[in-house]
């Protein structure tokens, strides 16, 4: 893999509005853990069902918990979480309840992954918890995860799937003569590639896919319920996409390609979650040492 310098650090700016007009608070949930981990889910009035089920308010797909878990009443400033009789219980701040008034800053938690904190503030801090939310596990420059979020969700994917059957792949890339392209266009010109190259990963990968940025120009994407010839398939879809573009950064047009290496979890073929992501990376490697531009697979 060609070296490269860590990512340059980006600043998240957020126009604040003008609150002065009024500055009533809202309630909110913030997901700390589990399948929906920084994700921020808004309280209006009304009851809100929690669990597996994809007809509930708020769907979470976390095995652990039940299909209709818990239930959230919003009104007059106040909000209940009342237990709908779940397999593992509803815990708030540790204590196990059937139903309770829920006050700023408690933490409920529904299954050993999932926990979330209830929140009522006011537009401000919504938004000073977005931007928290955007730092912790979303690359600035690519709108990527970042390599944090993409190894609890590859824990939680390859316990899930070891214990349910189900397959999983990895698909780990990287570009091809990366340095060059910084040392004769200039770093914004290879911040352009990096940012282009995840877009056309998102025209691809499917919504329940993760794509993250793990080091300067290496990437991950980690397939649900993908066996290795459906990940071999996504690959080079994405590889040849990438070759084919003409990658625009002011008046220029650049081109690129990636090496790809992919790891497969079927049965029980890999103990843990690690020697998964280093066949992965040995098979990326394998690539560039065969030519370059290419998807390497076994």
């Amino acid at each position: 893999m060609d070296s490269e310098d860590d990512p340059l650090e980006h600043t998240l700016i957020t126009k604040v509005e003008d609150f002065s007009a009024g500055s009533d608070k809202c309630a909110y949930l913030v997901f700390l853990s589990g399948p929906m981990m920084g994700q921020m889910h808004p309280l209006s009035a009304g009851t809100f069902v929690v669990g597996r089920a994809t007809d509930n308010q708020i769907p979470i797909s976390d095995p652990g918990i039940s299909r209709k878990h818990c239930q959230l009443d919003f009104a007059g400033g106040k909000t209940f979480v009342r237990d709908l009789g779940s397999t593992n219980g509803t815990f708030v701040n540790g204590m196990r309840v059937k139903e309770k008034e829920l006050r700023d800053g408690d933490k409920i938690q529904l299954s050993t992954t999932t926990i979330f904190k209830y929140a009522y503030q006011d537009k401000a801090e919504n938004i000073f918890h977005e931007e928290l939310y955007k730092m912790a596990v979303v690359d600035a420059l690519t709108g990527a995860f970042n390599k944090r979020y993409f190894e609890d969700r590859m824990k939680q994917e390859f316990n899930y799937s070891l214990r349910s059957h189900i397959p999983i792949s990895l698909v780990m890339f990287d570009i091809d003569h990366f340095k060059r392209i910084n040392d004769t266009e200039g770093h914004p010109a290879g911040d352009a590639v990096l940012t282009q190259i995840c877009n056309i990963c998102r025209t691809i990968i499917r919504s329940e896919d993760t794509l993250a940025r793990y080091g300067g120009e290496e990437f991950v994407i980690l397939l649900k319920g993908s066996d290795l010839q459906g990940a071999a398939l996504v690959a080079e879809r994405i590889r040849k996409a990438v070759e084919d573009h003409t990658f625009a950064f002011e008046d220029k047009a650049l081109r690129a390609t990636i090496s790809v290496g992919i790891a497969s979890l079927v049965e029980q073929n890999f103990s843990d979650w690690e020697k998964m992501l280093k066949l992965a990376d040995a098979l990326l490697y394998k690539s560039k040492n065969n030519g370059r531009n290419r998807v390497s697979f076994s």
